[in-house]
């Protein structure tokens, strides 16, 4: 338009109103994406053997295996580096198996100036902007800081890593569970401490 162009028929693009979207991997972000696009109209399911079923139906949301999610899907969303196989996507690219993909994060990051899936004409890739704002930034800063607190004081947290993500009001109701698991856990070390010692001392008898 600033050039005095008016190029209407060369941007047409297709509505979301309708479209099914899978959500590959159901934690926190693909709980936050299934929210707006449920907001653009969208219907969304979901892919995760490890998400509650019952968290997945609270948002509206149905947890398919892959092959049914793949199958149905109209966009596909996920949200880590490294968990497609890159040099798959250029042949399906190039075959039309899978029409466009817009990448923010890459199994290896820088990727290569050179590389095949970022030069490739069906391809919008940006350099992991997602939660590069201000905002955000401020955010993550303040619940690592909170979690930490948290943890040093022996509290739970939602943000564990390593283990599925549980929203903070059942993860209340989980905690004594946690607790007492950790104490039975502690009490099998010791008790085999215990026996191996014992073993050991009947040896030498």
């Amino acid at each position: 338009m600033k050039a005095g162009k008016r190029q209407r028929n060369k941007y047409v693009g297709v509505s979301s109103v309708g479209k099914t979207l899978v959500v590959m991997g159901f934690g926190k972000v693909g709980s936050e994406v299934t929210t707006r696009a449920k907001g653009l109209g969208m219907n969304v399911i979901a892919h995760n053997p490890y998400a509650p079923a019952d968290r997945a139906r609270a948002i509206g949301v149905e947890l398919v295996s892959f092959d049914q999610a793949i199958s149905a899907a109209d966009f596909i969303s996920l949200h880590m580096g490294g968990v497609i196989d890159e040099y798959a996507l250029v042949r399906a690219l190039d075959n039309g198996i899978v029409a466009r993909a817009v990448l923010d994060v890459f199994a290896e990051e820088p990727p290569l100036k050179d590389s095949e899936l970022v030069q490739h004409e069906n391809v919008i890739v940006t350099p992991h902007l997602g939660a590069s704002t201000k905002e955000e930034h401020e955010g993550v800063a303040a619940e690592i800081a909170k979690a930490v607190v948290g943890a040093l004081n022996g509290k739970l947290s939602v943000t564990v890593v390593n283990a599925p993500m549980v929203p903070a009001a059942v993860l209340s109701e989980l905690a004594p569970y946690v607790v007492l698991a950790e104490k039975l856990g502690r009490l099998a070390v010791t008790a085999s401490r215990w026996w191996k010692w014992h073993s050991i001392c009947e040896g030498c008898l």
